[in-house]
């Protein structure tokens, strides 16, 4: 059975609705179905006063954590009293997202909270229909959220209304190369301060490609999906759309005001040329696109040494080095941008099928506002999943370790992360640096705040996102000719309309620029 596939960025991919019937357990407190594009709710079988149940969905890299059932008990004893609501876990693969996403509303399944951002972004999910305006919701059972999250909360904004909640306070972004630390010793690679050029990487990877064994490729290209580029000097802002780039990107990011077709820019000509060298070359994993193994999957199996991923807060080296089990070590190859993409990258959407929304956002405030219920749902129990080292770090139990520790293996961030726990080897100054990543110290996208109502070219979207999904894995894992496949991967662009969403995107960012000043 292939591996599923999990970091073709930026750990990329999340969420199968048409699973959840029969999922779990728990008490039924309504339902709800489609009519002419309306969500109809029932009335709840429940007695007034019950708790509710929030179905919170689980973004699992493969498996379901053992300890869930455990865990959703611990985290109920916290709940009810605050709130009067349950909380029912669907783990759900990372793989499934994309695809099925879209069977949500179609289906009425129960479900109060979902990710957005990371397969399917937020603009395309409010322009095709599953996500719920929670404005005003916000304002009445979310004021400590509201303050925490601030001006970010602009950047799940539609037509001025809130449908996304930025998951991470502090979203700054940078760009980095992760590399095997033992490898690097064992085969005595030096490890450059920077990569500033195609010739400090091609360098880098004649190196490597001399002194690891022939069955040890010096990078992955990952399986071509997603926006996951060697992009040193191309930190563009994505515009929410950080999957497909179908309506173009801000190369200009502080002060920007063009928006340009991504594909059609010279640094991605020189981009998947290089990528096509390093292919030629036996530098990059050659099968990386079609062999069903992830990023995450090469490295630990110890057939690649290095691959590229971008940081934010709270993924760095060390939570990397927990999810692949191999010692990271890293070159910093950007300063951290807060974009619109970056902060909605594990943001949270409350689909219309979604019976008491009003809970699923008491939830939400209530993970940002107490900090024992985040480290519960983040690490599990004290004692059991973890151990404590010091004030906010912490380890797993003597014995264990990521593979037997009952819960865990998942991509879903709760609460604030300037509280929260963090993992060893990361020490108490964390928490002195994560302003680095924040509003106070990151680099600010001139278009933070502007999101793309992309419904009016609904159509022309849905067929550029095909194009990309058919021509673009191969262009970008090296296995094509440039020269031939580049014009013909622009010309389908152009057929499918993406001249006219860039057109449509650009009216609607210098509007928006015009009202903000």
């Amino acid at each position: 059975m292939k591996k599923t596939r999990i970091m073709a960025l930026t750990l990329s991919a999340v969420l199968a609705i048409s699973m959840f019937a029969g999922c779990g357990g728990g008490q039924t407190t309504g339902s709800s179905t489609v009519e002419n594009g309306d969500v109809v709710r029932t009335a709840s079988t429940a007695e007034e006063g019950d708790p509710y149940e929030i179905v919170v969905e689980l973004m699992t890299y493969g498996s379901t954590p053992a300890d869930t059932e455990a865990v959703q008990d611990a985290i109920n004893e916290i709940t009810v009293p605050a709130i009067n609501a349950t909380v029912r876990f669907l783990p759900i693969t990372v793989a499934d997202h994309a695809t099925k996403v879209g069977l949500l509303t179609a289906g009425g399944e129960k479900v109060d909270l979902i990710m957005t951002g990371i397969t399917s972004s937020a603009a395309n999910l409010h322009a095709n229909g599953v996500l719920t305006d929670v404005t005003d919701l916000l304002n009445e059972y979310a004021p400590e959220l509201v303050e925490k999250e601030g001006k970010l909360l602009d950047a799940g904004k539609f037509d001025g209304r809130v449908y996304a909640i930025p998951g991470n306070l502090y979203p700054g972004e940078s760009l980095n190369l992760l590399y095997n630390k033992d490898m690097a010793e064992e085969y005595g690679i030096d490890i450059p301060e920077t990569l500033a050029s195609y010739g400090d990487w091609d360098a880098f990877f004649e190196q490597c490609k001399e002194k690891l064994p022939a069955n040890i490729y010096p990078f992955t290209l990952g399986d071509g999906t997603g926006a996951s580029t060697v992009n040193w000097d191309s930190a563009y802002d994505s515009l929410g759309d950080s999957s497909y780039l179908a309506a173009g990107v801000l190369p200009e990011v502080k002060d920007g005001t063009e928006i340009e077709n991504w594909y059609e820019t010279d640094k991605y000509k020189q981009m998947v040329e290089k990528r096509r060298e390093w292919y030629e070359k036996g530098y990059v994993v050659p099968d990386s696109m079609t062999s069903g193994f992830s990023t995450t999957d090469t490295i630990t199996a110890g057939t690649c040494f290095s691959f590229q991923n971008p940081f934010q807060a709270n993924l760095n080296e060390v939570t990397l080095s927990k999810a692949t089990g191999v010692n990271l070590g890293y070159v910093k190859l950007s300063e951290p941008i807060i974009t619109t993409g970056s902060t909605l990258m594990t943001s949270w959407g409350v689909p219309v099928t979604s019976e008491q929304p009003e809970k699923a956002i008491q939830l939400l405030n209530l993970i940002f506002k107490d900090t024992r219920l985040a480290n519960l749902m983040n690490y599990g129990i004290e004692g059991e999943h973890y151990e404590k080292v010091s004030e906010h770090i912490i380890d797993y139990p003597e014995g264990s370790d990521p593979a037997s520790i009952g819960w865990g293996g998942f991509i879903n961030w709760f609460g604030d992360t300037s509280e929260v726990y963090q993992f060893a080897p990361i020490t108490e100054d964390y928490y002195e640096k994560i302003a680095d990543f924040g509003l106070e110290k990151a680099t600010i996208s001139n278009a933070l705040g502007y999101t793309f109502d992309s419904k009016s070219v609904k159509t022309q979207m849905a067929a550029i996102t095909s194009v990309i999904d058919t021509d673009k894995p191969s262009l970008e894992c090296g296995l094509v000719d440039v020269g031939e496949s580049l014009p013909a991967f622009l010309k389908d662009l152009k057929d499918a309309g993406m001249d006219e969403v860039i057109a449509e995107n650009q009216k609607q960012y210098t509007e928006w620029l015009a009202k903000r000043e």
